[in-house]
């Protein structure tokens, strides 16, 4: 952290802060007594320690956000957003990363959710059902989770090691195609889920090629080193 110019630390700490802000703001409309808000907090945890390189040794991707997605339809912004922090709250003890780091992690991804609750709720207010409404609610919410998300973390990228968004990569179609399909696919099966639970597992199913397809990027970016 010291090693970071000024307006780098601002722009970190302000994106922590506005997360635990967010966060204090939306635990009253947590269901508590809900026993699924734990269950689904126990599998993006285990999801998110499971991390899959990106296209640089710098980013990463999560089929977590599969769970995020399915929360984010079935329970809400609040509970989506409590699950990404415990989430990465056990990635943080499993990969002891900086303080800092996974603070803005945890920040990001809060700001990104809540973004995306907005989003849904303004495209199809009060929509759940497998409907145009629900669809275009799911498309808008999806996009403004992904491209939040890396909005934030292109911007840190660029005051803390001066890459352009070209150049750190964080806008490539690639990326976000990928973030957008395991996050959208995730709340699609939470609308399945509403109608018939077990139809939703065969959602679930294809997870392990979508797991196997967020290697694609850094199996790519091998390929080309070794063609050097």
């Amino acid at each position: 952290m010291k090693n970071l110019s000024v307006t780098a630390r601002a722009y970190i700490l302000g994106v922590i802060v506005t997360g635990l802000g967010l966060i204090g703001w939306m635990a009253a409309e947590l269901d508590w007594a809900n026993p699924w808000l734990y269950l689904l907090t126990a599998l993006g945890a285990a999801a998110q320690t499971l991390k899959v390189e990106g296209p640089n040794d710098k980013t990463n991707y999560s089929i977590a956000w599969f769970v995020y997605g399915f929360a984010f339809i079935t329970h809400g912004t609040a509970a989506a957003a409590f699950v990404i922090v415990i989430s990465h709250l056990a990635e943080w003890i499993w990969h002891k990363y900086p303080w800092f780091i996974q603070g803005f992690n945890i920040g990001n991804h809060v700001i990104a959710v809540y973004l995306a609750g907005l989003l849904f709720e303004t495209a199809s207010p009060g929509a759940r059902a497998l409907d145009l409404n629900g669809a275009l609610g799911i498309v808008a919410a999806s996009l403004a989770f992904v491209f939040a998300n890396h909005f934030l973390v292109g911007l840190v990228v660029k005051l803390a090691r001066r890459q352009s968004f070209a150049e750190s990569g964080v806008f490539q179609f690639l990326t976000l195609f990928l973030d957008f399909s395991v996050f959208s696919m995730g709340a699609a099966t939470a609308l399945i889920w509403f109608y018939n639970p077990f139809a939703s597992a065969l959602n679930i199913l294809p997870l392990y090629l979508l797991y196997n397809a967020l290697r694609v990027p850094a199996l790519r970016r091998r390929l080309q080193e070794a063609q050097q």
